[in-house]
């Protein structure tokens, strides 16, 4: 059997990202988006989530939604040595260009520094009510 630790880390709305229109004019292959901010981890220490989010995929006529891979550093505590390196692919609504509502998305865990050194696992996220997310990470041993 594995031991499993999980970490829940969370946060309000989000500013508007960073937006690079890497490809063709408009919305398209290669756009990336990037954010940085603040969130709060179920250790009760503060965390700091970045996110690099590229457009790899044109969106799909029968759901309206395109693929977007996702590299993101969640750092836990102040200190800014213990982080978890998450990587993954998703889907998203142009319009809006967020998760839809209680629709989790899993992108895996490979990597991390500090107490998380050599972390895998995954992390489902959740978009909750009024912008809000959970981000549930689970670690496996």
């Amino acid at each position: 059997m594995v031991a499993q630790t999980t970490l829940t880390v969370t946060h309000g709305p989000l500013a508007s990202p960073t937006y690079i229109d890497g490809g063709a004019s408009g919305d398209s292959v290669g756009d990336v988006r990037i954010w940085r901010f603040d969130a709060q981890a179920s250790t009760n220490e503060p965390a700091v989530m970045d996110w690099l989010m590229t457009t790899t995929g044109q969106v799909d006529s029968a759901t309206q939604l395109e693929s977007r891979m996702t590299t993101s550093v969640v750092t836990i505590g102040s200190a800014g040595k213990d982080t978890i390196l998450l990587q993954g692919i998703g889907m998203y609504p142009t319009a809006g260009a967020t998760l839809k509502r209680n629709a989790p998305l899993e992108r895996a865990v490979v990597g991390g520094t500090g107490h998380y050194i050599g972390a895998r696992g995954q992390m489902l996220t959740t978009r909750r009510g009024q912008g809000h997310y959970e981000h549930n990470i689970t670690l496996i041993d």
